[in-house]
């Protein structure tokens, strides 16, 4: 995934979305899609003891899970911890889930993984390279085609949500990683929508920035 141009003028919301999906890996490919009123099925026949519809729900949520915390978190490994811990606390507590118009079951969901990253996050803060050094990403398995220099790019992602105060760096994993709406975030952190849109434009430019100049410290041509 090459750019052309400077990326602090084209860091697109597609762009960090992109990123951030790449990052996931944990199944080997997305599961199906399922609209609301089916999840909404599936937590129904959860909740009455089918192991199937619970087997349906983690595959189909729990790569979304997994990019909600990774830039909140230091490494692949702390993430998938924090995802399998997050999922396990989801999926036996279903029975006090309580559908809300307008609110889907992701965003539940996500919210307890945020918790869950936030009580890793105070037990042992992130580590931000101060080397100038760009961590390993390995490639997304699901991409065979991606090159070293899109590996680099996604570090230098994660290296910069890193960077962002805590506050921000959970609205951009909520909105990129969990692909959840601005009216969704506002209700978890009881904001009005157009504040979160007002942040989420501040950090992306942040991050395009920042991005950019990483890149450009590690002679990756952006």
């Amino acid at each position: 995934m090459m750019l052309s141009g400077t990326l602090g003028t084209v860091f697109s919301a597609s762009w960090l979305s992109s990123l951030l999906k790449a990052l996931s890996a944990l199944s080997g490919a997305e599961a199906e899609p399922l609209d609301e009123p089916a999840v909404l099925r599936l937590v129904e026949l959860a909740r009455s003891g089918d192991r199937a519809a619970r087997q349906r729900l983690y595959r189909h949520h729990v790569d979304r899970v997994f990019r909600t915390v990774r830039g909140l978190l230091r490494s692949d490994a702390e993430a998938e911890d924090v995802t399998q811990d997050a999922m396990l606390i989801a999926l036996t507590s279903l029975k006090r889930y309580s559908p809300r118009s307008g609110t889907p079951f992701a965003a539940w969901l996500t919210a307890i993984a945020v918790n869950t990253a936030r009580r890793r996050f105070r037990r042992r803060r992130p580590e931000i390279t101060a080397t100038g050094e760009l961590p390993d990403v390995p490639a997304a398995e699901t991409d065979p085609g991606d090159d070293i220099d899109s590996a680099k790019q996604r570090a230098a992602l994660l290296r910069a949500v890193a960077e962002l105060e805590p506050r921000e760096r959970e609205i951009v994993s909520l909105r990129y990683g969990a692909e959840l709406t601005a009216a969704e975030i506002a209700a978890q952190f009881r904001m009005k929508p157009a504040n979160v849109r007002k942040i989420l434009e501040r950090a992306r430019n942040r991050l395009g920035e920042r991005v950019d100049a990483i890149m450009k410290s590690t002679g990756v041509s952006a």
